[in-house]
């Protein structure tokens, strides 16, 4: 039963660490709210930017996107401020 709840809270844990409103590049973090060039800054230039469309087409937003050992680093922008981080681990 131990095991069972350890697995439980490890799951949870690694749930959070996925989605969330900060990831951390070396010893600094990227946060919500952070501007374009905060990001440059601290993660360096991106190794793809995805553009952001609506359904009609216009430009809503940008993802960028950093590739990591075992690990992509999506962090997205609308109104040139983050609005989401995300680590998707492979």
């Amino acid at each position: 039963m131990n095991r069972m709840l350890s697995t439980l809270v490890l799951c949870l844990a690694a749930g959070t660490a996925m989605a969330g409103g900060s990831v951390r590049f070396g010893n600094q973090l990227v946060n919500s709210g952070d501007s374009a060039g905060k990001v440059t800054q601290v993660a360096g230039k991106p190794d793809r930017v995805v553009q952001l469309e609506s359904e009609y087409s216009g430009n809503i937003g940008e993802r960028w996107e950093y590739y990591q050992p075992r690990k992509t680093i999506q962090v997205t922008f609308r109104d040139g401020k983050v609005t989401d981080v995300r680590e998707l681990f492979n």
